[in-house]
């Protein structure tokens, strides 16, 4: 058995495919590449492979990452170029990489992950000084969901955001953030973006605003 990890991009309209559909994509895809993907145990075996950190529907990124078991070993080059060849539009693969078998997952590893957000804004503003103001805050108290207990709670995310920066162009904003992403903390961008507009008395629609991933960090 061998063991591979994906780097790929996301972009254009297939950011709307969703987290189950892009999985079935790349197994339909590796088989087409004649790629022999190593299946579970069990009474509904499957394909051992699984990403990094799941994307938001509507997100695109330049740094997703996929990995996956086969029966047999490859070439790392065979795979990147192969794949490249069966891929639709709008999904490349960056890089092939072979991991150690026995090695934890790259979802146990990750632990953070930074965004680009392009909020759209026709107003004068000082970003640079709202963003410090905003990071100065004694608290930044958010409203979050949890899926168990199907239940709002407030949380400050202060302590939690690594980094925030803002930058402003024509006639939109970018935030640029890192922030939690793994098993043992988690924070979506959006509650970020929610609560620095707020803050600001920023007005905006949801469905105006870009949100690109551009990078996973591993421990």
């Amino acid at each position: 058995m061998s063991r591979y990890a994906i780097q790929f991009y996301k972009e254009g309209p297939i950011r709307f495919t969703s987290h189950l559909d892009l999985l079935r994509l790349f197994k339909r895809s590796l088989k087409r590449i004649g790629i022999k993907l190593q299946h579970s145990q069990g009474f509904n075996p499957h394909p051992k492979m699984s990403f990094a950190q799941p994307l938001s529907l509507g997100y695109t990124s330049s740094s997703e990452y996929l990995e996956f078991d086969t029966v047999e070993p490859y070439s790392t080059d065979v795979i990147l170029q192969k794949l490249n060849e069966v891929m639709p539009e709008g999904i490349g693969i960056l890089q092939c990489s072979e991991l150690p078998v026995s090695g934890k997952s790259l979802a146990a590893l990750t632990i953070s992950a930074s965004y680009e957000i392009q909020i759209p804004c026709m107003q004068e503003i000082d970003i640079k000084s709202a963003v410090e103001s905003y990071k100065n805050q004694e608290f930044i108290v958010v409203k979050k969901f949890q899926k168990k207990s199907r239940t709002e709670l407030e949380i400050n995310i202060k302590p939690i955001i690594e980094e925030i920066n803002g930058e402003v162009f024509d006639n939109f904003i970018m935030l640029t953030l890192r922030i939690p992403a793994g098993s043992q903390t988690n924070l979506s961008p959006e509650l970020v973006l929610s609560s620095f507009c707020s803050y600001l008395n920023l007005p905006y629609d949801r469905g105006d605003v870009q949100i690109k991933r551009t990078g996973i960090f591993f421990d």
